[in-house]
């Protein structure tokens, strides 16, 4: 039923219309939905051109986005996650590469630092027992360089070359300036050499008594005469000559006893292990005065004529018993009428083994087994200064000072050398420190200090040493002599010990510390690393060639 409705669509038109759709599969082809039709998906430009990628692209793909999956780096896993954005991705690259960043960073400043200062001077928690320390060497010089009698003597019936070698010796003039050309021809070293023994105050006169362990010894015994910068002076517990110098033989120096069997001690290593008991240089008896060394110093101020200082008494040098004293200097001063006591107080440097294999450009010390001095066996700071200050006068006067370490080839300076030797500063006008680079401290050295107490001598108590000092009055004691002890006052002494600051260990777990904070880097993160740059990629090259034999 149309009701009434007329036109061109009517009854089975009218149906028809309404299957169009359904039933008429081309008559449009813009229809609204089509449940049948496939439509393939659409691809990608890149999917369109003919891949390029080289052979084991797409193994490589998958193995790098497994280590990216699996790896234990913090981070890592997020830059290969399907899941997550581009965005995403490279924001967890980022601050991956910023950790990275960061730990190189500090781990290069560690590494400066191991490299520029890699030493540590530190206490070392084990003290240096005294039985393992020598007594310090000692060398005493009398203040007086000309005793009275003598000089007067010289002043009278000397000649003219001795007149003016008395005269040097007491004058604040250079010699360069006393002698004429004809005298100092004739003051030469030998010349010059008899007066200094002949005018200056003999070991045998200046000490008077000595004790060692509270034992009574002959002074003669302990001590030995020995030419210094300061004239002859008497030196106590030096090593032996055969063991101070490379050819004691050639050495042109005095004549010198001792009274024990000489033992080869050095600081770096010590006495040896079948050293005697009573071995030279001697060890410490004990702690207090009587186990040291008590001397009875005779100034003999009556015999004064002329002084290096402005006061009268001694001057007293404490040393490494392996090197040769500069006491003008140096030496402390002692006045007689007093009763002294000197604590010793050893100062201990030593070093690690490990030290060895760091430049000496950065630990800036020397063991004995890298350098070998031309005179001394022993390496010392003060030892190599010597020979270098020797050296250059050497080159620049071609002679040295008679105190200077020498052969008997070697020309010592006579005052016709006084012009050269005068002026060795306008020569060396750097100074002897910058001359003399090439001497560095010891890495192991003992030097010694003292720390002093003392009180004036009181003539009634003169009995006590009238049995030791005959024909003295207590006038004479009170206004002459020197009472001093050495002593030790410790049984264990502190040590400075040199050691690396980083040491390997040290170093890599500093590295570690940093690359786990940053990354959480670990050992076994550089193993995993290791596997799938090399065996996982080898095993699955060989693996895709056994599944495709017949490809090239």
């Amino acid at each position: 039923m149309n009701h009434g409705i007329k036109g061109p669509y009517s009854g089975a038109t009218s149906y028809k219309k309404e299957n169009y759709w359904l039933t008429n599969e081309n008559a449009n082809p813009t229809r609204w939905y089509n449940w049948n039709v496939y439509k393939p998906k659409s691809r990608s430009k890149s999917e369109e051109r003919p891949s390029r990628s080289f052979p084991g692209y797409e193994t490589f793909n998958n193995d790098l986005r497994e280590y990216l999956s699996t790896s234990t780096l913090h981070g890592l896993r997020y830059v290969g996650e399907k899941k997550l954005t581009w965005f995403e991705r490279f924001f967890w690259l980022v601050a991956f590469g910023s950790s990275l960043f960061c730990a190189a960073f500090f781990i290069l400043n560690v590494y400066a630092k191991w490299r520029m200062t890699p030493m540590i001077v530190s206490i070392n928690p084990e003290n240096m027992p005294l039985k393992d320390l020598p007594f310090p060497a000692l060398t005493i010089c009398n203040i007086n360089q000309a005793k009275k009698s003598v000089a007067e003597r010289y002043r009278h019936y000397g000649s003219s070359v001795d007149k003016k070698l008395l005269e040097s010796l007491c004058s604040s003039q250079a010699d360069v300036d006393l002698f004429e050309d004809e005298l100092a021809e004739s003051a030469d070293w030998d010349h010059t050499r008899s007066f200094l023994i002949n005018i200056t105050q003999p070991c045998n006169e200046m000490l008077a008594r000595c004790f060692w362990d509270s034992v009574e010894m002959s002074c003669q015994d302990l001590f030995n005469a020995q030419l210094t910068d300061e004239g002859l002076c008497c030196t106590f517990n030096v090593v032996h000559r055969e063991m101070m110098f490379h050819n004691p033989k050639d050495l042109n120096d005095l004549n010198l006893t001792f009274p024990s069997p000489a033992v080869d001690w050095t600081a770096e290593h010590g006495y040896p292990d079948d050293a005697p008991s009573d071995g030279f240089p001697w060890k410490p008896k004990g702690v207090g005065t009587d186990h040291g060394l008590t001397l009875v110093l005779d100034a003999n101020i009556a015999e004064y004529y002329c002084a290096s200082t402005k006061s009268t008494g001694f001057k007293i040098l404490l040393h490494n018993p392996t090197e040769t004293p500069k006491i003008a200097k140096l030496g402390e001063i002692y006045g007689p009428g007093i009763e002294a006591r000197a604590a010793i107080q050893p100062r201990i440097l030593d070093a690690q083994p490990a030290l060895r294999y760091i430049d000496i450009d950065k630990r800036l010390c020397l063991f004995s087994s890298e350098i070998d001095l031309v005179f001394y066996r022993t390496y010392t700071l003060k030892n190599c200064e010597m020979e270098c200050e020797a050296r250059i006068m050497l080159d620049l006067c071609k002679c040295v000072l008679y105190y200077m370490p020498k052969n008997k080839t070697t020309r010592v300076c006579g005052k016709a050398d006084a012009k050269c030797y005068n002026n060795l500063r306008k020569y060396m006008p750097e100074g002897r420190a910058r001359a003399c680079e090439e001497c560095l401290p010891a890495c192991t050295e003992i030097s010694y200090v003292e720390r002093l107490s003392s009180a004036p001598l009181n003539k009634a108590l003169f009995g006590q040493y009238a049995q030791y000092l005959t024909n003295k009055t207590p006038e004479y004691f009170v206004n002459n002599m020197l009472v001093i002890h050495f002593y030790f006052e410790d049984n264990a002494f502190m040590r400075l010990t040199k050691g690396e600051i980083f040491g390997l260990t040290e170093f890599l777990s500093n590295t570690g510390g940093l690359l786990g904070l940053c990354m959480g880097f670990s050992v076994m993160s550089a193993v995993e690393l290791f596997y799938y740059l090399t065996l996982r990629a080898l095993c699955s090259l060989r693996r895709g060639r056994s599944t495709r034999p017949f490809l090239k």
